[in-house]
């Protein structure tokens, strides 16, 4: 591979990693707030939520748009809202209705982030680089996640609250200066088809839901990420119970710390899923791991009444059982994308996932407060249970993939 070519990957890996920086802020102070606000656990899923309706309602445009225009523009605008979202709940926000709305801004700015930076790879790198670079680049936002968690948690430890959001602001003036390194002097590879698609207009949408094996893939990725970001919402809440019912004394940054190596087993978990994806097949795979996070997240909700390391040892296999089709299902979007649409369809495969990222959170925060709140263990029982549906919808989406599609091994992507 090229110097240029590592320096852009590096680059852009590493930028995704500090635009991240804000994704966590909230979960990790999650009982706190709760605390200081006093929140119900469905309000405080509305503010989890909140991040990911920004994301759904900005998606269409700022990935949409990267068909027409180069991503990097979106990129950095993406990070300049991560500023303003970052120091603007650090300074104004106040309760739910102010939380929710810099929290919004947050997620509008993972819209301008999060699929342009993969744009911005592929636009870049040979078709044989491009097969290998996704599931790295996607598993940069699990990192991204699980670093979040240890500077939110030592930053609140050694300050308070509002420095870590001012600090996740300013993590994303770093992701532009990446971005600028990461791409100089490297011009955009034509990417044109021998038959081309028809012109569309780069917000139409509708042709990506014609497309039955890219939608299938789709829907599959709405259902992980509603088990996904509902586990990352309410991790670190779901460990300091554990701890509370098992360990004496107060937990200091054992939860944050455990919640950051909890979430990065899912970096090693999404690259040997999408590498064994391209071997043995993408829909099989997917659906083996789908049914395998749901039987471990039903143990993880149980988890809650043993041992605290017990509990710890059950959520690094739920997350590595999430986070496995990660990869895959990205991949397997790209792959189905046809000529002129892989910004329309990264968008659709975004704006689908990520509802599902709205539902997730807010759904297990009304399972716990269903089963009288986050204090009593059949309140967890029933909040994993509705955590994780989202994998069992997403065996159930897969199963739509036709199965004459091509060999994923052949495909570009």
């Amino acid at each position: 591979m090229k110097k240029q070519s590592v320096r852009l990957i590096s680059c852009i890996l590493l930028a995704e990693i500090f635009s991240m920086a804000g994704f966590s802020t909230f979960a990790a102070i999650l009982v706190e707030f709760s605390r200081l606000w006093g929140l119900s656990s469905t309000d405080a899923g509305w503010i989890s939520s909140a991040y990911f309706m920004g994301y759904v309602l900005a998606v269409p445009v700022l990935v949409g748009m990267t068909d027409r225009i180069d991503a990097r523009k979106i990129y950095m605008a993406g990070c300049v809202l991560g500023v303003i979202s970052g120091t603007g709940f650090a300074c104004q926000a106040m309760g739910m209705k102010s939380a929710m709305f810099f929290r919004a801004l947050a997620g509008a700015s993972l819209a301008g982030t999060y699929m342009p930076g993969l744009r911005i790879l592929t636009e870049r790198l040979s078709q044989k680089s491009r097969l290998r670079v996704v599931p790295y680049y996607t598993a940069s936002f699990g990192i991204g996640v699980s670093l979040s968690f240890l500077l939110t948690g030592w930053i609140v430890q050694s300050f308070d609250w509002h420095i870590a959001f001012l600090i996740s602001g300013f993590c994303s003036v770093a992701a532009i200066v990446l971005i600028w390194i990461g791409t100089l002097g490297i011009a955009r590879i034509s990417q044109e088809d021998p038959c081309p698609a028809p012109k569309r207009h780069p917000l139409d949408l509708r042709p990506v839901f014609a497309n039955r094996e890219a939608l299938a893939y789709i829907l599959a990725y709405s259902g992980h990420c509603w088990e996904l970001l509902a586990l990352r919402s309410w991790l670190p809440a779901f460990l300091l119970f554990a701890w509370t019912r098992s360990q004496a004394g107060q937990p200091g940054n054992t939860v944050t710390q455990w919640s950051t190596l909890i979430v990065l087993i899912g970096v090693p978990a999404s690259i040997i899923g999408a590498e064994v994806a391209t071997q043995h097949g993408r829909k099989q795979l997917i659906q083996k791991i789908a049914i395998a996070s749901v039987v471990s997240g039903i143990f993880a909700g149980l988890s809650g009444t043993l041992p605290f390391w017990v509990a710890v040892l059950a959520l690094f296999a739920y997350n590595f059982a999430v986070t496995a089709d990660s990869g895959a299902l990205t991949t397997g979007a790209l792959a189905a994308a046809r000529p002129g649409e892989q910004g329309a369809t990264l968008a659709v495969h975004s704006i689908l996932g990520f509802i599902g990222g709205i539902i997730g959170p807010l759904a297990v925060g009304l399972g716990l407060d269903m089963g009288g709140g986050i204090t009593r263990i059949q309140a967890w029982y029933l909040g994993f249970l509705f955590m994780a549906a989202g994998s069992a919808i997403a065996a159930c989406a897969i199963s739509l993939v036709p199965d004459h599609v091509r060999n994923d091994r052949n495909s570009p992507f």
